[in-house]
């Protein structure tokens, strides 16, 4: 049978859609839409509480309104905004030094220690976020460096919660360069510095940025760890809507909390744009 001959003779369904769920591809068409409905609906609710006119949260909004907008561009949100910014890069950036050579090591050399040393750098996944937050508090504060709560204890966690997404997504970029090019390299004179520097960072760079930018979101909205290291004047955005909601929903919080969901998506676009990064996610047409 040719390929695809069983779908030459399928009857159409476009048009009605009391048939379409019925056809062969209904129920899994019905379940994508339930799934983004589900994933999008409270996103825009939210963006649509942002724009109500009432001092309420209240949906559907009544009348349109930019003060809330006005109230989240303050400084009491912009300095935790701004704050989260500047940890999710750091621990964007050191997470991805730290994960450049651990993930060439575990993938380019065997040696004694190989597994358990990949099932550590795991096992922040495997915990949860409140015990590692925990586990952390209690670091400092026993070995004398309560002085030190606030961004270092923030930065230290979130490097530590994001080094996985960074080891685990370099990984699989040195897996999927053959070795045979570091081998050409060598044996053209090239040395393993200017091999590494020259041949093998330009080929994995779109799966650096990835990592990178793995890290930067899952430190930006993080919020089970950081909600035990933080101090007063210094505290990530998401902290912040969490000691808000205590007090109820306000639509400043619909407004502030749209603002941290833009934030990443904007910088995903922009380094998409400019790296790449969607070759890494969806497969590039290219092959080494």
């Amino acid at each position: 049978m040719p390929p695809l001959a069983w779908a030459r003779g399928r009857p159409r369904y476009e048009g009605r859609w009391d048939v379409l769920i019925m056809s062969p591809w209904g129920a899994l068409r019905a379940v994508a839409i339930f799934v983004y409905v589900f994933m999008l609906g409270p996103i825009l609710i939210t963006a649509a509480v942002s724009f109500n006119a009432s001092n309420r949260s209240q949906f559907p909004p009544r009348g349109f309104s930019l003060q809330w907008w006005q109230r989240a561009f303050s400084a009491e949100w912009v300095d935790p905004l701004l704050f989260s910014f500047k940890l999710g890069c750091l621990a964007a950036l050191f997470s991805t030094l730290l994960a450049l050579p651990l993930a060439f090591a575990l993938t380019r050399y065997q040696f004694r220690g190989r597994a358990a040393i990949a099932a550590l750098t795991l096992g922040p996944l495997m915990l949860p976020a409140l015990v590692t937050g925990v586990g952390l508090l209690q670091l400092f504060q026993y070995a004398g460096l309560r002085d030190y709560i606030g961004f270092t204890a923030l930065l230290v966690g979130h490097v530590v919660i994001c080094l996985p997404f960074a080891v685990r997504t370099i990984a699989i970029s040195l897996h999927t360069l053959p070795p045979n090019v570091e081998l050409a390299a060598a044996s053209l004179g090239a040395s393993r510095v200017r091999t590494l520097w020259h041949v093998v960072l330009p080929l994995v760079k779109t799966g650096i940025v990835a990592g990178a930018v793995f890290a930067f979101v899952h430190s930006f909205t993080d919020v089970n760890l950081s909600l035990f290291l933080v101090r007063p004047g210094e505290q990530p955005i998401t902290v912040k809507i969490l000691g808000f909601l205590e007090y109820g929903f306000a639509p400043t919080l619909a407004a502030v909390s749209v603002i941290t969901l833009l934030l990443p998506l904007i910088l995903v676009a922009i380094v998409e744009r400019v790296s790449g990064l969607g070759d890494f996610i969806y497969g590039s047409r290219e092959r080494v």
